[in-house]
C-alpha cells in the first residue's frame, strides 16, 4: 500500500481527502485485477475443469465486477465535491457515502473469493 505523507499545515479535510483518494484508488486497482482474473478462471473452468456452470458463474461475477468498477470510477470523480461542504450534514453525507462504497467493496470481495475457492477446490479434485 502506498504511504500517505501528511504535513502539519494540512487541515483535517485535506488529510481525510488524501486517505479517501488512496483507498478508492486501491479498490479500483483490485477490481481491475478481479476482472482479468475472473476471465482467466472462467477459461480454466471451461477448458480444464469442464464445468460450464462454474464458468457461467465466473462470467456473471466478471460482469458485476465491471458494473461495480464503473460505480467506483464515478464515485472517485465526486471526491472533490467534499471540499464544497460547509456544514456537518454535508460532511456526514460524504463520510457515509465512502463507508457505503467500502462495504460494497468488501462484500464483493467476499462473494468473489467464494467463487474463486470453488475453482481451486475443483482443480484439486
Amino acid at each position: 500500500m502506498e504511504a500517505i505523507t501528511h504535513y502539519s499545515h494540512e487541515t483535517d479535510d485535506i488529510v481525510l481527502h488524501k486517505k479517501r483518494t488512496l483507498e478508492i484508488n486501491i479498490w479500483i486497482s483490485h477490481l481491475n485485477y478481479i476482472t482479468n482474473e475472473c476471465n482467466w478462471l472462467a477459461k480454466i473452468a471451461s477448458n480444464k475443469i469442464h464445468d460450464k456452470d462454474l464458468r457461467d458463474l465466473l462470467l456473471e461475477k466478471s460482469e458485476s465486477n465491471s458494473a461495480l468498477l464503473n460505480e467506483f470510477y464515478s464515485y472517485r470523480s465526486t471526491l472533490e465535491s467534499f471540499y464544497e461542504c460547509d456544514d456537518l450534514d454535508c460532511d456526514l453525507y460524504y463520510i457515509n457515502l465512502h463507508d457505503t462504497f467500502c462495504k460494497k467493496y468488501l462484500k464483493h470481495l467476499k462473494d468473489y473469493r467464494a467463487i474463486k475457492d470453488q475453482v481451486f477446490f475443483k482443480i484439486l479434485l
